[in-house]
């Protein structure tokens, strides 16, 4: 399409400084499930336009395709995809938790186990990645 127009070009590029932040991800600080009690840590979250996130989808939509599930999925198995797409969107936290008395190190599967077990947590990180807007500031 080559409409002439008179107005300037548009440049992009100055959408790439967002992408880099989207990489770097974001320090999510964790509040208790009154929605404001600070809990004394953070996770920091990869952005929806990161590569780590590309990527989580094409693994999870390919483990769809190798099962042969392509049919709608019942509620509680996308709910369980989301909370396993989130996880690899999670790039660690600090300080290490505790759960069921036990120092809990960040890996994708510690963080499978921290969102299935707490929904508010879940939520915050959910929330708070998925909002591009939270990946240009600053």
């Amino acid at each position: 399409m080559t409409a002439k127009t008179d107005k300037k070009a548009v440049d992009l590029s100055s959408f790439d400084d967002a992408k880099a932040k989207h990489e770097a991800g974001i320090e999510i600080a964790i509040v208790g499930p009154d929605g404001k009690t600070p809990m004394g840590f953070s996770i920091r979250a990869a952005g929806p336009d990161s590569e780590r996130a590309q990527t989580a989808q094409e693994q999870l939509a390919d483990e769809l395709i190798e099962q042969e599930n392509l049919t709608r999925l019942k509620a509680r198995e996308a709910a369980q995809r989301g909370i396993r797409y989130l996880a690899k969107l999670t790039m660690g936290w600090a300080p290490n938790i505790i759960l069921d008395g036990q120092e809990l190190e960040f890996s994708e599967e510690n963080a499978e186990k921290l969102y299935r077990r707490h929904r508010f947590i879940r939520e915050q990180v959910d929330k708070a990645a998925g909002n591009r807007a939270r990946f240009t500031k600053g």
